[in-house]
């Protein structure tokens, strides 16, 4: 066998390992780790300031239904702090989030369109929470989501808090 013909099957032999690595590999590594060094995280019912961030682009269909469900969460509404990030929307997005300003929430537009990353950014130097809690404008959260978020935050160890997301396809599920 030529010495070529042994640096392909090299080279193919060790992408198959990555892959490998990539989808068990790694997962087993993390499981492991998680159990070697595992320490329980000391939760409590606190409600500190947050600020909720929702990132929006031409969400007109979405964006009253978001805020209507955030709104009707269960956490205190003078701790919680609403803004709308709107990357420069150019349907009916901005003018219905205006229309909750009586509400409380807050309209940031970036003046020109740079991507989700940049008006969440943007947005978050305008919150003035503690914790900041990201949505898009089409993730609807159970009513005491911000307050199972934030219960974590009570460990001075914690720094990020992810929550559980479940898709669901309205259309064909009874549920949705």
């Amino acid at each position: 066998m030529s010495e070529p013909m042994v640096v392909i099957k090299i080279i193919f032999i060790l992408s198959l390992l990555l892959v490998a690595y990539a989808y068990a590999g790694y997962p087993l590594l993390i499981f492991i780790l998680s159990r070697l060094f595992s320490r329980p995280v000391r939760q409590a019912e606190i409600t500190p300031k947050v600020s909720l961030i929702i990132t929006a682009y031409n969400e007109e269909c979405d964006i009253a239904a978001k805020l209507d469900n955030t709104l009707g969460l269960d956490y205190p509404p003078d701790k919680l702090e609403i803004i709308v990030a709107s990357d420069c929307s150019s349907d009916q997005t901005d003018d219905i989030v205006r229309r909750y300003g009586a509400r409380g929430v807050r309209l940031h537009r970036r003046p020109e369109r740079l991507g989700k990353s940049v008006a969440q950014n943007h947005a978050v130097k305008q919150a003035s929470g503690e914790i900041l809690v990201f949505s898009d404008a089409t993730t609807l959260y159970l009513p005491d989501a911000v307050r199972q978020i934030v219960r974590s935050f009570a460990d001075p160890q914690v720094g990020c808090v992810a929550g559980q997301l479940i898709y669901v396809d309205q259309a064909t599920t009874a549920v949705g």
